[in-house]
């Protein structure tokens, strides 16, 4: 008789843990499942985003292209990178990503630095855009189809040498380093609609 109560107790706490393994199993499938779908719709919407790029980056220019110090306003002598960005084609453009990279002599990328033209622009005069919790946000630009925008952004992580290229040619400075040469290359890497 003893060893009957054992047998079914031991019966029953081997059949409780075997039911919450398998309850647990299936609760970290689903999770995981979730996760998985999450990280395939951003990665399809990536592809998307780039696939639009390659197709519709014949319509988009980006023209006056320049990189340097800025002499005004709250990022006085910060390093910058500028320019104006126009849409010839068809559709409007609710977000967009560019890679502008830095040329050697030779023609070779030295340093690339990738931005958003569309967020709001920095280094105007007044006050710069920022966001405080508990006010609303301002809207993100929109690039109609056939308009321009000018935009501005700050480069947070230029190299030395390209700084001081930047500089020498803004100012003499004895010596300058000149591994970039002055020549800027833009490529259109994500277009959202």
């Amino acid at each position: 008789m003893i060893l009957k109560e054992k047998s079914l107790l031991v019966a029953l706490i081997s059949s409780v843990v075997v039911s919450l393994v398998l309850i647990l199993t299936l609760v970290g499938y689903v999770i995981y499942t979730e996760l998985k779908g999450e990280e395939f719709k951003r990665s399809y919407e990536n592809s998307l985003h780039r696939i639009n790029a390659k197709i519709y980056s014949k319509y988009i220019g980006t023209d006056m292209l320049k990189a340097g110090i800025e002499k005004n306003g709250p990022l006085n002598t910060k390093p910058i990178i500028e320019g104006v960005i126009t849409n010839k084609g068809y559709k409007n453009i609710s977000d967009i990503l560019i890679k502008v990279r830095f040329l050697d002599k030779d023609g070779a990328g030295i340093y690339e630095y990738v931005f958003r033209p569309q967020d709001p622009a920095l280094g105007t005069y007044g006050l710069p855009q920022v966001s405080i919790p508990g006010l609303p946000v301002p809207k993100k630009v929109i690039l109609h189809s056939n308009e321009s925008l000018a935009f501005k952004a700050v480069l947070t992580d230029c190299p030395h040498e390209i700084y001081e290229t930047m500089r020498a040619s803004s100012a003499y400075v004895e010596n300058p380093v000149k591994k970039w040469s002055g020549k800027l290359d833009a490529e259109i890497i994500s277009v959202s609609f």
